[in-house]
Parts: structure tokens; C-alpha cells; sequence
């Protein structure tokens, strides 16, 4: 299974080159268990069901089952848990 970043699925969706992407997160899936999370500044909502994650210009949330936090170190996230979905949205400044 391919590993895609968060920047490689946008450029993908949006049909843009990957360097004209700013400031977005770098996100690593694996399966549907762990979700390494790179960019982040803080926390906005942290329960088992979702995990919501602020970074420069964007927050990232992450839906699932069981979901905790492994490790948030130096603007590094790593989420574990069933994940069902995730998103991604520019935030309001």
C-alpha cells in the first residue's frame, strides 16, 4: 500500500503541482489504524470518537473508534485507532 501525505492527496485531488501547496499539513495514513500527523501547533478537541488538530492555516480532523494519541512532540501528532474518515479545512484566522 502507497503511503500519500496530506499535500499529495490535495495536489491529487485539486490537480495541482505538490509545490504550490503552503503550509499544509504532512499527513501519513497507515491502514486504517495509524495517522502520523506533521505541522501541528495545538489541540482543538481531543475524545475517543475525534480528534480535531490545528495547524498553520488549517485543522485536521480525524474520526473514528478508540482513537488516543501516541505521541505530540515538536509539532509531531501520531494517532491511533480505527479511523473512519478525516478532513481537512482551511481555519478562520
Amino acid at each position: 500500500m502507497q503511503k500519500k501525505t496530506m499535500g499529495q492527496i490535495i495536489s491529487d485531488v485539486f490537480d495541482i503541482p505538490l509545490e504550490g501547496i503552503a503550509n499544509v499539513p504532512n499527513a501519513q495514513i497507515i491502514g486504517n489504524t495509524i495517522m502520523n500527523i506533521e505541522g501541528c501547533i495545538g489541540i482543538k478537541k481531543y475524545e475517543c470518537e475525534e480528534i480535531v488538530l490545528k495547524t498553520k492555516g488549517y485543522v485536521l480532523s480525524v474520526l473514528g473508534q478508540s482513537l488516543s494519541m501516541l505521541a505530540f512532540s515538536q509539532g509531531r501528532v501520531s494517532i491511533r485507532g480505527i479511523i473512519k474518515s478525516y478532513s481537512i479545512e482551511r481555519s478562520e484566522r
